[in-house]
């Protein structure tokens, strides 16, 4: 493979161990339209629940429409980055398309930074709804996430507008144009730092107020599992953060802008994940009602061929003309008729409660938070079985 001599100029000739024919393009692109899928289900599963309940669209659901759109951006100049260079070694890429890669990257900057913000702000707004009415701990909590998550894309958006003079000659610079730019790379490192501190910020604000929530230690267990899953995305920051800090050091700049693509992708993606999760437990409520149903109905359906005269001996508690009573929207998802309450779409902080048709009903109450002289949170889950059936 000839090498391109202005590439050799800048940055010498190629190590005798390196193959230039070596790619990770093929790598690098599944990757992140991996992650892309990945986000998108969850957002058109989050969206589902939204439709089966009948629930108007919130803030929160809004930015991560926002925050998918800026993904699909990311994405495709990731892709497009592949045919520009970056996934191979640099003693393999021609001078023009390393300008373009950096051109590519200079684009990139800025949906990265808005897919970021978009995420944290569907999370913060998710928070506020969740445990509305906010106590002022919570509240100054929420509005020091908010100005942090705020001033991250201010920072990289007005920094990279002035990096360079002239701006364009952030990817000119390798044709010995003439213009001036700080060390982008520094800027790159300490923003990592500090998007990092941010998605660790954002993943803490609500675990006090969920262990003074009086509930089973089972379901604190269970509503701060799905939320540290949030872990990960920092995580990917801090490994995002060891790539950029090798590509800031390496010649093979472009070997290495795969990697920091592939975690740029992966940690807005991962956070579009965690921000739907809370939002999917309607969704596992209705699939486990309806298995429960089926398992019903064709256990009633054979004690009916076998009693005589066609009657079911002992599954009445539940069969036609026996309904479970509740309030709000109707569905049918599995029992006769079941009823969603308009709230009944977080991962546990709110539920429905359900009254037996004869009263033979044993509800418990597992949790109530008080968090004002006028105001709770109240976790009421009811298990209703009927007195004279239990049909499993």
């Amino acid at each position: 493979m000839k090498e391109d001599p202005a590439i050799l100029a800048l940055f010498g000739p190629a190590p005798a161990n390196v193959d230039l024919t070596a790619s990770d393009v093929s790598v690098n692109n599944g990757v992140v339209i991996a992650m892309l899928c990945l986000a998108t289900v969850l957002v058109t599963l989050r969206f589902t629940a939204r439709i089966v309940l009948r629930n108007a669209l919130m803030a929160d659901d809004w930015a991560i429409i926002a925050a998918l759109i800026c993904i699909c951006g990311t994405t495709a100049l990731s892709v497009a980055g592949g045919t520009t260079g970056s996934g191979r070694h640099i003693w393999a890429v021609s001078i023009e398309e390393l300008m373009d890669l950096y051109r590519l990257l200079f684009s990139y900057t800025f949906i990265y930074a808005s897919a970021c913000t978009c995420t944290r702000l569907s999370i913060l707004a998710f928070y506020a709804r969740v445990f509305s009415p906010l106590e002022r701990s919570l509240k100054v909590a929420l509005f020091g996430g908010l100005f942090f998550t705020l001033s991250y894309p201010i920072i990289i958006w007005v920094t990279m507008g002035n990096a360079c003079q002239p701006v364009s000659h952030f990817w000119t610079q390798f044709s010995a144009t003439k213009g001036k730019c700080i060390n982008v790379n520094k800027f790159f490192l300490a923003l990592g730092i500090l998007n990092m501190l941010n998605d660790f910020i954002v993943l803490i604000i609500p675990f006090p107020r969920i262990a003074r929530l009086q509930m089973t230690l089972r379901k604190k267990l269970a509503i701060c599992g799905i939320m540290a899953v949030g872990i990960f995305v920092c995580v990917a920051s801090i490994v995002r953060i060891h790539f950029l800090s090798v590509f800031m050091k390496a010649a093979d700049v472009t070997w290495l802008m795969g990697p920091v693509f592939i975690w740029s992708t992966i940690e807005p993606s991962v956070a579009v994940v965690c921000a739907c999760l809370p939002h999917l437990a309607p969704l596992a409520r209705l699939a486990h009602r309806s298995i429960l149903s089926s398992l019903h109905s064709q256990r009633t359906t054979g004690m009916s061929s076998e009693a005589p005269g066609g009657q079911s001996g002992s599954g009445q508690g539940l069969s036609r003309g026996n309904k479970i009573k509740t309030h709000g929207p109707t569905f049918d998802y599995g029992f006769d008729k079941m009823k969603k309450g308009a709230n009944d779409d977080e991962i546990g902080l709110t539920n429905y409660v359900t009254v037996g048709p004869n009263g033979g009903i044993h509800p418990s109450n597992e949790s109530v938070e008080d968090v004002g002289h006028n105001h709770s949170i109240a976790v009421h889950s009811s298990f209703v079985q009927s007195a004279s059936t239990r049909p499993w």
